[in-house]
């Protein structure tokens, strides 16, 4: 662990919970399950429904793991929230799901029959799922036999945009915006440098600065130890499935960005910082034009692949997070939802 960073420790009940399901098969996550993690991408349109970031997280969550039904079920803890359980399913069965070659996928029932009595075993009062996609909410809603509970908030909706319109940045909400592009726009002495192997460490350097500005405990009161995660997330840090780029005013590395991209034109931000006032806006924007296709030139290829859309994740509440992504432009919000299951009476 680096110079900073906090241990999230669990409550009792939680622990009691996590040691009862380690008892039941399930198994800590750590940097060693992230090959196991990789393909369960699915065809999730949530930021949250990616099993191999969650791998750099295990730390603040206390994260577990079990293969069932082709499937992977994980259970994340985060001390004052009751445990909850997440799915990934596979489009189709695999041979190296698991190692359960030749297994045939469960069913949406199936699995919350299974999961149900591991959840009781464990001392729950009840089946929690959690990041259910919008799309898919009345299947998770009609699971025979169950009573279902359904929640979900705003301040864990993502925020999804067309590359475009962050680079247009139309309409006079976002006449702020314009101000601080400019304030970057056409420098000479700001330099973009993609991410890879050998300097990818550098973000650390960034968030070690970042964080020096912080307090922990509102940082891990929120979502965890970021700079814990990106410790990770340097050690196995796998090119082929995240991308990345630095930022350089004036000779110094001032911002970086890390994303991901999935199958449908989709890109996922998943990690970012700016050191200086309103740079990672600027990076934002260097994202949307240059490497997802928002501005190419008409008639003319974009230099990367045209994508659809642009997931910046939740604002967690924080109303400066919030003020900004509704400012960046013409967005979506992507809810995701608790469904929560009781066995109906006999």
């Amino acid at each position: 662990m680096g110079e900073f960073g906090i241990q999230l420790q669990l409550n009792e009940r939680d622990r009691g919970v996590r040691e009862k399901l380690l008892q039941q098969g399930f198994l800590p996550v750590g940097r060693e399950t992230y090959p196991l993690f990789r393909d369960f991408k699915g065809g999730s349109i949530l930021s949250e429904l990616s099993p191999a970031v969650s791998t750099f997280w295990a730390g603040s969550f206390h994260e577990l793991y079990r293969f069932i039904g082709g499937a992977l079920v994980t259970v994340f803890f985060f001390d004052g929230m009751e445990p909850y359980f997440e799915i990934n399913r596979l489009k189709e069965a695999s041979p190296d799901a698991g190692g359960n070659a030749g297994i045939p996928l469960f069913s949406l029932r199936e699995l919350v029959d299974a999961l149900y009595p591991i959840a009781l075993g464990a001392g729950l009062p009840s089946l929690r799922i959690y990041a259910v996609e919008e799309s898919f909410l009345e299947e998770y809603k009609g699971i025979p036999g169950y009573e279902t509970s359904v929640e979900y908030s705003d301040d864990h909706s993502e925020y999804v945009y067309r590359p475009a319109d962050i680079v247009n940045l139309a309409g006079g909400i976002n006449h702020k915006k314009h101000t601080h592009l400019n304030k970057f726009l056409g420098r000479d002495d700001i330099e973009i440098k993609p991410m890879n192997h050998d300097n990818r460490r550098l973000f650390l350097d960034i968030e070690r600065e970042w964080c020096g500005f912080q307090d922990c405990a509102v940082c891990g009161a929120f979502a965890g130890c970021e700079y814990k995660a990106l410790e990770i997330m340097a050690d196995i840090y796998d090119h082929g499935y995240f991308q990345g780029l630095f930022g350089y005013v004036g000779g110094k590395v001032s911002g970086y960005l890390i994303w991901e991209r999935r199958e449908e034109g989709r890109a996922y931000l998943h990690f970012g910082k700016g050191l200086i006032q309103n740079f990672f806006a600027y990076l934002i924007y260097i994202l949307a034009k240059d490497e997802l296709g928002g501005a190419a030139p008409a008639g003319t290829p974009p230099l990367r692949p045209a994508t659809v859309s642009l997931n910046l994740n939740e604002d967690m509440g924080k109303e400066g997070l919030r003020r900004f992504k509704k400012h960046l432009g013409i967005y979506e919000h992507w809810r995701k939802y608790l469904c929560t299951y009781k066995k109906c009476p006999a």
